[in-house]
């Protein structure tokens, strides 16, 4: 006495997904497997970042194309990153946010080469159409689409950011002979903002507030107060009077770090 069950399972070979019908014949001993046969496949068309550990340390982030190969220039970006002092953390997020930037250009058949202003601004409502794959880290409101929800606005500017830094190194490694696609100019309005919060020795800077051309707009989220818990445990860790009196100065005072 036994049944016969049938379910499908997913399989990755030699870089192409494939689903496999199994039948299984159950009885009350044991579970066997009768028949299998792979039913349909496909290529895997997404990159992938990868972590290469040397004694218990990452020795190397690398972006790898659907096929396995190394993507070069961002495989070499990532070493840098490694090898100036980045943590692995570091160096892996920025290979997550390439791997944005070098999927966009194998839909779009563009060489990371010819990628210019008028690319990036398409590149740019790329990732604002594209579906995020992750969980929300926090409550709120979210873009959605056909697929779910979209990129977080903080991400796609992450994103940008991670890809500036990626054309810069590019300049300075004498592989790309163009100016930053990511264009950037001094704010003037950034500079004369008067609430903006200036350090006391702000003044002594010589450096200009900067913003790049492509860009996207950041909703203002409200500030999230501490708990009553959270207070207490605050207070209770001080071990110096100076910095319990300016804590509970700032508490008391309803002071914000402009006014302090």
């Amino acid at each position: 006495m036994g049944l016969v069950t049938c379910g499908l399972k997913g399989f990755l070979l030699d870089g192409r997904f494939g689903l496999a019908v199994v039948l299984s014949y159950v009885d009350t001993a044991r579970l066997s497997v009768v028949w299998s046969k792979g039913c349909c496949t496909g290529k895997v068309t997404q990159m992938r970042v990868v972590t290469t550990k040397s004694s218990g340390t990452v020795s190397a982030v690398m972006l790898l194309d659907p096929d396995g190969s190394a993507v070069v220039p961002a495989c070499r970006f990532l070493q840098h990153i490694l090898d100036s002092g980045g943590s692995p953390n570091t160096a892996s997020a920025y290979g997550f946010d390439l791997k944005n930037l070098f999927e966009f250009l194998e839909e779009t058949g563009t060489d990371w080469e010819d990628f210019r202003p008028a690319v990036a601004l398409n590149f740019l409502g790329w990732l604002r159409r594209r579906p995020s794959r992750r969980p929300a880290q926090r409550l709120g409101l979210a873009m959605t689409g056909p697929e779910g929800r979209l990129l977080a606005a903080a991400t796609v500017a992450r994103v940008l950011a991670a890809v500036s830094s990626f054309y810069d190194w590019a300049i300075v490694a004498e592989m790309f002979d163009a100016e930053n696609p990511m264009r950037r100019q001094p704010d003037q309005s950034l500079a004369m903002a008067s609430e903006r919060h200036r350090p006391f020795t702000g003044g002594a800077s010589r450096q200009q507030p900067m913003r790049r051309q492509i860009r996207v707009k950041l909703p203002l989220r409200l500030p999230r107060p501490l708990a009553i818990p959270e207070v207490e445990a605050l207070l209770n860790s001080m071990t110096s009077l100076r910095d319990l009196a300016m804590v509970l100065l700032m508490f008391d005072g309803d002071c914000v770090p402009g006014r302090c």
